[in-house]
């Protein structure tokens, strides 16, 4: 779909070099916002193609993090290949890569390359650990810096055992903060005219979303971190599961009048917030017989009406049949070609369908296309495909 004129980046071009779900999801975020996208992939394409259940070359991550993209795949590994990236490169307001060390200089697209001929460009550099230091060379993915981030011990289960959160959280948090910094590099641009390097890891992003329980860790003198409040937690209703948190004392006694414990209200070691810490277990055992005895919707529809905070606890197929989510037009079906009809959700903060109307590329699926529009023609096509330099 072409970009709205009134976008903020209409007009802009990014060139996608990265891989995985931390990059190619900063340069989706751009295109959402009107920004032009090619991602060019080798021609084993994107490693993400690969992971986890895939038709076509599709996978989940393929799918949700290049909505929109147009694909050329190219032979870094030859002297025409490279000469294509970095035309491709010069014409790019944007260029995002995630490579590790030396790959980039290898290919001629670093930076220091770059930004001799193209001053005023953004160059956006995502990877595991940051430029230097005794990690740089590792490799690094979200499974590696939710455990040595301290998320799988914030995660632990009732034993104790460290565990892994369920999605990419890191990944896509990544991604996000990337594109964040990108439009204030754009903002900086647009001001003064200047391009910049923006150098964005997952190390860094494991830290700044985690920020709020780590300094709570350290009020704590270095004790494990604790709940917010007392209750907060999941109960097992008669029908399935709710999550009820108090988060203070008003809400507290919200609580007690939902669920019949008006003798909780006269208990003055109950009165406070560090009260309550202390006889937890006592309180949680109390709203665990209680919470079985009804349904869920009883208790969601009791707590709402006075006021605490509470949600059933849904697997996805609940969540995308849920009324708030389709009142607020969350997500749409989205038609990916052949057997992929996938529901896809709308960028927050926009109102517009936006994703929902868009396909994620096959693997050099606008080879020719984009070729085309660097002014080769059919004959001079044909060779590079002939030689192996570019595929479709």
């Amino acid at each position: 779909m072409p970009a709205l004129p009134d976008q903020p980046y209409a007009g802009l071009r990014v060139l996608d070099l990265s891989q995985g779900v931390a990059g190619p999801y900063c340069a989706m975020l751009l295109l959402e916002q009107g920004a032009e996208v090619i991602k060019a992939e080798s021609p084993t394409g994107d490693w993400s193609r690969a992971i986890g259940y895939q038709t076509e070359g599709m996978s989940a991550l393929a799918i949700a993090y290049n909505l929109g993209k147009r694909s050329i795949c190219v032979n870094g590994q030859t002297e025409a290949g490279r000469d294509l990236l970095r035309q491709l490169a010069l014409r790019a307001d944007v260029v995002i890569e995630s490579f590790r060390p030396g790959v980039i200089e290898r290919l001629g697209l670093s930076y220091a390359d770059l930004s001799k001929a193209r001053p005023d460009q953004v160059y956006v550099s995502v990877s595991a650990f940051g430029p230097d230091g005794p990690y740089a060379e590792r490799p690094g993915s979200d499974s590696t810096l939710q455990a040595m981030s301290g998320m799988m011990v914030v995660n632990r289960d009732a034993r104790g055992t460290p565990r892994k959160v369920g999605i990419l959280l890191i990944d896509v948090a990544t991604g996000i903060y990337a594109a964040q910094a990108t439009g204030a590099a754009l903002y900086r641009r647009a001001v003064r005219g200047q391009g910049s390097r923006v150098e964005v890891s997952l190390l860094e992003a494991a830290a700044a979303v985690q920020s709020g329980a780590i300094i709570d860790e350290a009020l704590n003198a270095g004790r494990s971190v604790q709940a917010l409040s007392v209750p907060a937690g999941t109960f097992e209703t008669e029908d399935g599961h709710i999550n009820v948190t108090s988060l203070h004392d008003r809400m507290f006694a919200g609580l007690c009048q939902a669920i019949g414990q008006n003798d909780w209200l006269a208990d003055p070691r109950l009165s406070t917030a560090t009260g309550r810490y202390a006889h937890c277990e006592e309180i949680n055992s109390t709203l665990i017989r209680i919470f079985r005895a009804k349904p869920t919707a009883h208790w969601v529809e009791r707590l709402n009406r006075h006021g605490v905070v509470c949600g059933k606890v849904s697997d996805y197929a609940s969540f995308l049949a849920d009324a708030q989510v389709k009142q607020q037009r969350i997500f749409a079906m989205s038609e990916q070609g052949g057997p992929c009809r996938v529901p896809i959700a709308r960028l927050p903060g926009t109102a517009a369908p936006g994703s929902q109307e868009k396909r994620s590329p096959r693997r050099g699926e606008h080879t020719r296309q984009i070729l085309s529009e660097l002014g080769l023609d059919a004959a001079r096509q044909q060779e590079l495909f002939n030689a192996g330099i570019v595929q479709s």
